[in-house]
């Protein structure tokens, strides 16, 4: 077994603020790129993003995929099939609430995924983490509480939140793929897999197959950006630091997602929040930053 290399609090901060970046473009792009589909939206992304990666080594990953047992083929199946409903539920939801409410409940991710490896793999969280939950919750119900006020709708932030929940089990399914295969061609695997799924969906859902040919340029262009920079860029390189770093310090990617998207939406879109969807994002961070904060101290401590 290879020795990994040492990550640095250098790399670590590095990493968090360049992902940070990268994913905060997401759902200020998906808005932008209005009036075509979210569903569209979604299959552009994921389909472009595969095309992307597999341009870079195209013989690596079909030599990933030839070594993958059935049993690991099916596996990938499964993580782009939540992947796909992942970003539907996400860009749908954003489509049917503000920006400020859906990348708030963003924040709600790394929490999701806490709660999904006590589910599913037992891990118990930690009372810090119990507390964050706690928190984050109180401020989901307070960004509720502002719906109907604007273009904010309750039915949308219930859609983000689903995806949140997806996004939780998305990646405590894939841990069991990390081994299987390099983590730029498992990337390549998964958004190929999932434009698939969302490519046999697209015929069903009213309205969505006019968003797909021909879009307006400046939704084109905005479709371009969602695949190399939140996607490529962003998602690819949490899946690489997920087999490096801590998950506490890879999770921190999506409290500033949520500070880095209402910053741009406020400056690029006007999309400016209001005062409850200010409190709630408030308390979410809080949550979350806790919930972290905790997660960070348990491994270290458990190290020692």
């Amino acid at each position: 077994m290879t020795d990994e290399p040492r990550v640095t609090a250098r790399r670590a901060a590095l990493f968090v603020v360049l992902a940070s970046l990268a994913f905060a473009a997401s759902g200020p792009l998906a808005r932008y790129a209005r009036p075509v589909h979210p569903l569209a939206i979604a299959f552009g992304r994921v389909a472009l993003a595969a095309v992307a990666l597999s341009l870079l080594d195209l013989r690596a990953i079909v030599r990933s995929a030839v070594g993958l047992s059935p049993r690991q083929r099916a596996a990938v199946l499964c993580a782009g099939l939540l992947l796909a409903v992942h970003f539907a539920l996400f860009l749908w939801g954003l489509d049917r609430t503000s920006l400020a409410a859906a990348l708030s409940l963003v924040s709600l991710e790394p929490l999701a995924v806490v709660l999904c490896a006590w589910a599913f793999f037992g891990v118990r969280p930690t009372r810090s983490e119990q507390a964050g939950v706690l928190l984050a919750t109180v401020g989901a119900v307070v960004i509720a509480r502002a719906a109907g006020t604007g273009d904010h709708r309750l039915s949308g932030d219930l859609m983000v939140v689903g995806s949140t929940v997806l996004y939780g089990l998305y990646v405590s399914f894939a841990r069991a793929l990390r081994d299987a295969l390099p983590a730029r061609s498992y990337a390549a695997l998964v958004y190929g897999s999932a434009a698939v799924f969302l490519a046999a969906a697209l015929p069903f859902v009213p309205g969505a197959i006019e968003g797909v040919a021909p879009p307006p340029v400046h939704a084109a262009l905005a479709i371009v950006a969602l695949a190399l920079v939140p996607t490529v860029v962003g998602h690819t390189a949490v899946q690489i630091a997920a087999r490096r770093m801590s998950p506490s310090i890879v999770a921190l990617v999506s409290p500033g997602e949520t500070l880095g998207g209402i910053v741009i939406g406020a400056l690029w879109l006007h999309a400016t929040p209001t005062a409850l969807e200010i409190a709630g994002a408030a308390i979410i961070l809080v949550g979350a930053t806790v919930a972290l904060l905790g997660s960070s101290a348990s491994a270290a401590a458990s190290a020692g």
